[in-house]
């Protein structure tokens, strides 16, 4: 067989040859984007502080935890004007990463269930962790710390560490 005889696929030769035969210029590939939906969450985030719960059952908390909530906020001298309040439950497939790409986050709070979402598992509790440059406390569910006054304790320390209280 001579070589006038060969014919080759140029699917094959673009995977073949991944340089210009001929010197010149290349053009870079661009990597793939991956689209990030826009995000719909509570507050006007003024102070790029986040807080991620995950609720499957209601938008975002009933009554008796939103309060709970206010009032921690309130002791930290924050409002719902200063933070965004995001369910994890709307939005599986996002990762802390991509949070981060969807709205601007300077330091964070999870509670509860939200931080597996997050692809956050192993992390400790109620002690200060750095993610892409932000700073994130993990604490107990809302409903758990509503109930018990260690776990609002706890929960107390953390924020005086992250917001600087």
């Amino acid at each position: 067989m001579s070589l006038d005889q060969l014919e080759l696929d140029p699917y094959y030769l673009a995977k073949i040859f991944t340089q210009p035969i001929i010197p010149g210029k290349s053009m870079p590939v661009a990597a793939p984007q991956i689209e990030v939906p826009k995000v719909k969450y509570l507050g006007e985030n003024q102070k790029n502080v986040a807080l991620f719960i995950q609720n499957e059952n209601e938008a975002y908390l009933n009554e008796e935890l939103f309060n709970l909530l206010t009032n921690i906020l309130n002791a930290c001298k924050l409002g719902m004007q200063d933070v965004l309040l995001a369910n994890t439950a709307h939005y599986p497939q996002l990762d802390y990463t991509s949070w981060q790409t969807a709205v601007k986050i300077g330091k964070a709070i999870v509670f509860g269930t939200a931080s597996a979402s997050l692809g956050l598992t192993d992390a400790p509790l109620y002690q200060l962790l750095t993610v892409n440059g932000t700073t994130l406390l993990l604490s107990d569910d809302l409903q758990l710390i509503g109930t018990d006054k260690i776990l609002k304790a706890k929960l107390w320390a953390g924020l005086k560490q992250l917001l600087g209280i």
